[in-house]
Parts: structure tokens; sequence; C-alpha cells
């Protein structure tokens, strides 16, 4: 679900930001926020929305855009705000959250990687 809305954007992080015992953005201002609810009842729905992110968050950096990958949406809409938030979507109340990207076009360009740590891959 892609969040664009400056009512529901601000709506998501106030939520987001109740979680975290903050009154801070937790999307750091970026204008759109996506977030990726899954059905709770599978087994995998972390891992499966997890992969979502991963690959949404890749072509973003392929496009020039820049993520980041924001936690504690599980416990928005395990919460009665968050079902409400649901039923006001007309989505089912059976979705959880896992995760969600606040997307943007970064402000500056992004620093060297850090050198690549020795012996940090063991081959067996």
């Amino acid at each position: 679900m892609q969040l664009q809305t400056p009512k529901y954007r601000q709506e998501i992080a106030k939520l987001n930001a109740e979680v975290m015992g903050s009154n801070t953005d937790p999307y750091y201002g970026a204008p759109v926020v996506i977030l990726v609810l899954a059905d709770g009842s599978a087994s995998t729905f972390v891992e499966d929305g997890s992969c979502v992110l991963e690959n949404m968050m890749l072509a973003a950096h392929a496009l020039g855009m820049g993520t980041v990958w924001v936690h504690r949406e599980r416990e928005i809409f395990d919460s009665e705000s968050g079902k409400a938030l649901l039923r006001e979507w007309k989505l089912p109340e059976t979705l959880r959250g896992v995760g969600a990207i606040a997307l943007g076009y970064p402000a500056q360009k992004a620093g060297q990687p850090a050198a690549r740590k020795q012996n940090y891959i063991v081959r067996i």
C-alpha cells in the first residue's frame, strides 16, 4: 500500500512514533511511504513481506531513488488504531504489518561503502 495522502502519511508516522515512544517522524519526511502488509495466517508472512521490501528497495535504487526500511508496522496494525485504518481502507483485518519503506530522492549522494571486513565470509 502506497501512502501519499498527507492525512494517512501523518497518521502512520504518528502511530509509528508512538510505538517508539517518540514524537519524531520515523519516515524521515519522505514524500511517499510504502506499507507492506501480509496475510497473518500464512506461516511465512514475515519472510515473504521482507522479500517484497528488499526487492522494492533494489528497484528504487536502480531508478536513482533513496529508501529506508522502517519497522514497527506489525505493532501498528496489530493495534486497534491500525485495525481501524484497515477497516477504513476496506482491507481485511487479518493483515499484519511487515515493514515499510520511506521513498524519495536522496538529498545527497551516498558515501562510499565501508571496506569489506577481513575473514567476514567463512567458506567451508
